[in-house]
């Protein structure tokens, strides 16, 4: 397993977890970090540097909600001089549960293993090719 450190602005994060651990359970692996109005960046920069240490795998990935934003900023800034880190942006559950579930332990492959299962993930429904009557059956996860 990897070391998982997800951040993001508000509550973002932990609702994400939230969904997570409804549909896969709890992982040891993660440490959410949120940033919230009237925050200050150092208190940031600080509770990102305190999950890292409390993280004890050989790789850490640094997912966060939007690139560009404070909580990406300051884990770029606070985290960019430990060994064996990645910083992704643009999270979303397939995105989460892939780095907290996966077991490859080459960082470059991991990271590529998140991305492409992300990107997989994000879809759009088009009624028309798929209505049938097997999916009349479905009730969803």
């Amino acid at each position: 397993m990897n070391g998982v450190i997800l951040t993001s602005h508000g509550n973002f994060a932990s609702g994400l977890y939230s969904t997570i651990k409804m549909i896969a359970g709890e992982f040891e692996n993660i440490r959410i970090v949120e940033f919230h109005e009237g925050d200050k960046l150092e208190d940031l920069d600080q509770q990102l540097v305190e999950a890292y240490d409390s993280l004890d795998y050989e790789n850490t990935v640094v997912l966060t909600d939007l690139a560009g934003g404070t909580p990406f900023n300051r884990s770029v800034m606070s985290l960019s001089n430990k060994e064996h880190i990645e910083f992704l942006a643009g999270a979303n559950f397939a995105m989460v549960y892939q780095a907290l579930s996966s077991e490859t332990k080459n960082l470059d492959e991991y990271i590529q293993e998140i991305l492409d299962t992300s990107r997989e993930s994000i879809t759009k429904f088009d009624l028309q090719d798929n209505t049938s009557e097997e999916d009349d059956d479905l009730e969803g996860i």
